[in-house]
């Protein structure tokens, strides 16, 4: 019985046990609310969430790149050339088909990033970073260089604006985006792989797994979580825009790192990024509530950002640090 009763607390202490960033969230939340008018009020928190659903679903998709140790910077260039797609084709493949092609070039993307990084061993960095810049030129040739407005319809409206049993769609993607990243990555086998892989792929390797076809199913599966977020922004800005969304993967990564989920690899939960969305959507809420510039919006973002990185190098920084030797005697020294 003693053994039982041992064994009990050990198994569900970790899974009881919250993240730091829920803590910060909870602090945040609380000076918002005192200090910023209407930020409690039901209202602007249905705004927060709904317009935070939007970097939610991405970074889900930033979430198993940084697992597997890659990071993806395409994430917004992804979703303008998916915002140009879709309106081009809307007159011949109506609403339906036109975020249907939308969401197929993403995936496109993803796809070739994952190829690219899983194949031919090509850092993630310059792939992704190069494939930000292919995804924007080519919406930009594709829209001319200038916006394309889409027809006023309520079905191309409602992913962004549509409620079912009275909750906003993109927070209802939001929460199903969470939920299904939480399943994968504590549940399921691909989700395994993705922390031994991105712990230590050549161990990996080793032990008999494939890594490229790991690799290349994460970037396929962060591709579509950004098609379903591209899918909800399209239908927001009702048009199709060359220059949409420009800061989407950068705050995506912020998210993360402000959830502590490093960016080495092998580490990471669907709670700390849903943490990370939840200051970094708290932050920007603030800053329109107060009608500060968005030069301000971006400093405390930084703030946060470098604030949370910091703190995850604390211990490597204290290492560095030079140790004073111990004063000695006066007797010993004479």
């Amino acid at each position: 019985m003693m053994a039982l009763t041992g064994a009990w607390p050990r198994r569900f202490s970790g899974r009881l046990n919250p993240p730091a960033a829920v803590w910060v969230v909870l602090l945040l939340f609380c000076v918002f609310a005192l200090a910023v008018p209407r930020f409690a009020s039901a209202g602007n928190l249905e705004n927060l969430l709904r317009v935070g659903s939007i970097l939610g679903i991405a970074a889900c998709g930033q979430t198993i790149v940084l697992i597997l140790g890659g990071i993806e910077f395409s994430f917004g260039a992804s979703a303008a050339l998916a915002s140009v797609v879709t309106v081009l084709a809307l007159p011949s493949a109506g609403v339906a088909g036109g975020f249907a092609a939308g969401a197929t070039a993403v995936l496109l993307v993803g796809l070739v990033n994952g190829t690219l990084v899983a194949r031919f061993s090509l850092p993630p960095f310059l792939v992704t970073l190069g494939m930000l810049m292919v995804a924007g030129g080519g919406a930009a040739v594709l829209a001319g260089g200038l916006p394309i407005d889409a027809p006023p319809s309520d079905a191309f409206s409602w992913p962004a604006r549509g409620r079912i049993a009275g909750i906003p769609v993109p927070i209802l993607a939001a929460a199903a985006s969470f939920a299904l990243l939480h399943l994968l990555l504590a549940h399921t086998r691909a989700g395994r792989l993705w922390y031994l892989v991105g712990a230590n792929g050549t161990a990996a390797r080793l032990s008999g797994i494939t890594v490229w076809r790991v690799v290349l199913a994460g970037y396929l599966l962060a591709g579509a979580f950004c098609a379903l977020a591209a899918v909800i922004l399209t239908s927001r800005v009702a048009s199709g825009q060359p220059g949409l969304a420009p800061n989407l993967p950068f705050e995506t990564i912020a998210a993360c790192a402000v959830g502590g989920i490093p960016l080495a690899g092998g580490q990471g939960r669907a709670v700390q990024t849903l943490c990370g969305v939840l200051v970094i959507a708290m932050l920007n809420n603030a800053v329109v509530l107060l009608n500060l510039p968005v030069a301000y919006q971006q400093l405390m973002i930084a703030a946060v950002i470098l604030g949370a990185v910091m703190l995850q190098q604390a211990p490597r920084l204290l290492l560095l640090l030079p140790v004073r030797p111990a004063r000695q005697p006066e007797e010993d020294r004479s």
